[in-house]
């Protein structure tokens, strides 16, 4: 027996070779999921803007106007005697109007800082107009605009008439449209309008902020679980796990979800941190794990809870895209983010179950789960090998 579970593996991983050039064409997409980022604290007055930007000092050193005295580091000596050309970098990564007037940005302050454990550099941006503005229009320009980085996202946290409101920028959405705190008595109210030049002015929205919030980070966690390879081939593999036995998916499922649920929460409330360097081996070891399970079937009554376990150590990854967003307005993006999560974890669940029924029933005798097992596994192993060399 033991011979044959063996032979069943070499058979499977034999077959699965074929797949590592697709492994390592695609692998690079589940690479580490912390990825470049800035983020925007802005307090909006009748007539000015006090605009906070910090941005990862990796990624700062790219847009430095000057070379870095330090190798990769900027020193703080440095960063004060750069201030004015610095302005001109502030000034084409980021353009203020008020009621269509170009503001001037003015450098009050730059400094390293650090957000959520992570080193960056923090900018305070003063914008002054000459009368009280109805509406400004901000459009944030940094790394896409000049091709370093189209992947870069900002994360906006916009105070204005007693009210925040977050918004997430991108490259497809990077122009940010403010009412005034005086424009519309006690409704203020900001739009993340589109990336093209010539489109319509966005309209101001009529929902109150919390509803924008609400969709920008369902939309960001159901985003994440879909771009993230890796943790799509664990779901898929506690799928193949489960033999397509509803209780059995029922159980895998839940206990991976309150694993990653547990440590998103912790992580994104900073009370828990797990590195990256640490965190992303990890993940790809429990992809690598769940494979081998699934060709070996041993005792399943470990399975829950080894599920649970490698549930921690992927909520450490999903935390990462939440890592210095929430600025202590954290519940209801921690809450939309993780809801997010579950829908996208669970479309995957509605399409996936349906074609392991439909090929179950096929007169081909083939081991699906093992074969899916050991291409899933293949792509386990190279992303642990790549995972710990690359560190």
């Amino acid at each position: 027996m033991r011979n044959r579970t063996v032979t069943n593996i070499y058979k499977s991983f034999l077959a699965c070779a074929l797949a590592v050039i697709v492994c390592m064409t695609l692998a690079g997409s589940a690479g580490a999921h912390a990825s470049s980022a800035g983020y925007s604290d802005i307090k909006v007055g009748a007539d000015t803007i006090q605009y906070h930007l910090s941005i990862l000092e990796s990624d700062f050193v790219h847009i430095f106007p000057d070379k870095p005295d330090g190798g990769d580091k900027i020193s703080d000596k440095q960063l004060s005697s750069s201030i004015e050309a610095l302005t001109k970098v502030v000034d084409d990564g980021l353009i203020v109007t008020g009621d269509g007037k170009i503001g001037a940005g003015v450098i009050t302050a730059v400094k390293h800082e650090k957000r959520a454990t992570m080193e960056m550099i923090g900018m305070d941006i003063r914008y002054k107009f000459a009368a009280p503005v109805k509406q400004y229009l901000m459009q944030y320009n940094f790394f896409w605009y000049s091709g370093i980085d189209v992947n870069h996202s900002n994360y906006a946290t916009i105070q204005v008439g007693g009210q925040t409101i977050q918004q997430v920028l991108g490259s497809q959405n990077y122009i940010v449209q403010i009412q005034g705190p005086g424009a519309a008595a006690g409704n203020p109210s900001a739009v993340a309008a589109p990336a093209a030049l010539d489109a319509k002015p966005a309209v101001n929205m009529v929902a109150t902020s919390w509803v924008s919030t609400l969709k920008t980070y369902v939309l960001m966690g159901m985003e994440h679980i879909w771009s993230g390879l890796d943790h799509m081939l664990f779901v898929l593999g506690l799928l193949l796990a489960a033999e397509q036995r509803v209780w059995k998916i029922v159980r895998l499922i839940t206990a991976f979800t309150i694993g990653h649920c547990i440590t998103l929460v912790l992580s994104s409330l900073e009370v828990a941190y797990l590195s990256p360097k640490i965190v992303e081996p990890l993940i790809a070891l429990s992809i690598l794990y769940i494979a081998v399970e699934n060709i070996w079937k041993r005792k399943e009554s470990a399975r829950v809870i080894v599920t649970l376990l490698f549930g921690l150590v992927h909520g450490f990854g999903f935390a990462e895209v939440l890592r210095g967003t929430l600025s202590g307005h954290m519940a209801l993006p921690l809450f939309s983010f993780n809801l997010g999560v579950e829908i996208g974890q669970l479309v995957v669940v509605a399409i996936v179950i349906p074609l392991l029924l439909w090929m179950k029933r096929l007169p081909v005798q083939i081991k699906w789960n093992q074969y899916a097992s050991g291409i899933i596994g293949v792509f386990g192993l190279y992303w642990l090998i790549e995972r710990i060399i690359s560190q």
